[in-house]
């Protein structure tokens, strides 16, 4: 019978090792997973638990809540912050639908705002004109694993009176000013999806916070808007009408075994920016990344500015380089929105030249450097025979 699928390529340089990393980490990964699939059901549970603290301690946060999906995690975030319909957070359109469908969800608008050129994140310089009788908080995202400029936001939200919730599904393992990622935040969230840094088997995301009732909402709202009585019989009491978005055991247990390689996949993603950066140095038409000196960058991806960038992106694929377009076109270009006219969506000129420009090459703790020696070789060569505009 013929095979009507499209040929998959043979890549050269994926965008990720996790099969390998899985290999690597079999046995232990075996016994994880066994204990969810035949062991005591309310014990597997309690692996969510466990993850959670876990997780807390070595990123440095007080209270964690482990939940369904990064997306989930963005809406229950706002939700606990108090975002009602009728209010408008202000974010980017050069990210994932998520974070714009986070703020639409919870009844509220998006409004959109311009990012620095330099490191794709939020430009705090162009924030507080944005601020309005409805706007009661900001959603920066950390974009391709580059901390958003959170101290400066924090500054801007204190004088107006607004919340912070911190989109780091892209940066698991970043700092920022020597501190945790999230510390100048009221809620950061974590993604651990395919593909993400922190990556486990399926869905999965982390909210994470200092402030014990913001914590306390949303571990209600995930689990049904239920409260469990404190005696027997066992009896719950569902103070709202809450969601069913909490991460499953299996995910948590894959996640825990993984846990402890984190700073050391961290450390190797910078060193990977750091060979990236050398070896694309002054190549003409190509503009690379500069995330703050103050933050710890982990590179989820090394995205740069090419000319020409479709067909560098198809010629990279054809040599087997895991190259993306991440977020392309953004989100205030998407049809979904396009009717919305989001407020802001007429003032993104840095955005939309990005959008025609940006190129993720792949990054992954697996890498050697003869393989971004490989990836920096192709796309000079691409470049080379690319006829410029």
């Amino acid at each position: 019978m013929a095979n009507n699928s499209e040929a998959r390529p043979r890549w050269r340089v994926p965008r990720t090792n996790n099969p390998k990393v899985h290999r690597r980490l079999q046995e232990a990964l075996t016994e994880a997973v066994a204990a969810v699939l035949y062991g005591d059901p309310w014990e597997a549970q309690q692996l969510i638990g466990q993850f959670e603290r876990a997780f807390g301690q070595a990123l440095g946060h007080r209270h964690v809540s482990a939940v369904q999906s990064g997306s989930a995690g963005l809406r229950l975030a706002l939700l606990a912050c108090g975002v009602r319909p009728g209010d408008e957070v202000i974010t980017v359109a050069n990210s994932d639908i998520a974070t714009t469908a986070a703020i639409s969800h919870c009844g509220a608008s998006p409004v959109l705002c311009d990012v620095r050129a330099d490191d794709y994140t939020i430009d705090p310089d162009r924030v507080a004109v944005l601020i309005g009788e409805r706007t009661v908080g900001l959603l920066p995202v950390d974009l391709h694993g580059h901390p958003s400029d959170a101290a400066a936001l924090r500054a801007i939200a204190d004088r107006h009176g607004l919340f912070i919730v911190q989109d780091a599904t892209l940066a698991t393992g970043a700092r920022d000013r020597g501190q945790r990622l999230g510390a100048y935040a009221d809620m950061i969230v974590f993604s651990c999806s395919p593909f993400k840094p922190f990556s486990g088997i399926g869905s999965g995301g982390l909210v994470a916070t200092e402030q014990p009732p913001l914590w306390e909402r949303v571990e209600l709202l995930k689990g049904y808007g239920a409260r469990r009585g404190a005696t027997p019989p066992v009896t719950y009491y569902h103070l709202v009408e809450g969601y069913n978005l909490s991460m499953s055991p299996m995910e948590a247990a894959v996640l825990a075994v993984k846990l402890p390689y984190l700073a050391t996949w961290s450390a190797k993603r910078r060193l990977i920016g750091q060979w990236y950066a050398e070896r694309l140095a002054g190549i003409p038409g190509v503009g690379l990344p500069q995330p703050r000196r103050e933050a710890e960058a982990i590179y989820r991806t090394y995205t740069v500015q090419v000319p020409q960038r479709d067909e560098v992106y198809r010629r990279l694929h054809e040599q087997g380089i895991h190259a993306a377009l991440h977020y392309v076109p953004p989100v205030h270009q998407q049809p979904v929105y396009r009717e919305r006219r989001l407020r802001g969506a007429d003032s993104l000129p840095i955005t939309e030249a990005l959008a025609a420009r940006t190129l993720s090459l792949p990054v992954d703790p697996e890498f050697t450097e003869a393989e971004v020696d490989l990836v920096c070789d192709v796309l000079r060569a691409t470049l080379a025979m690319t006829p410029r505009p």
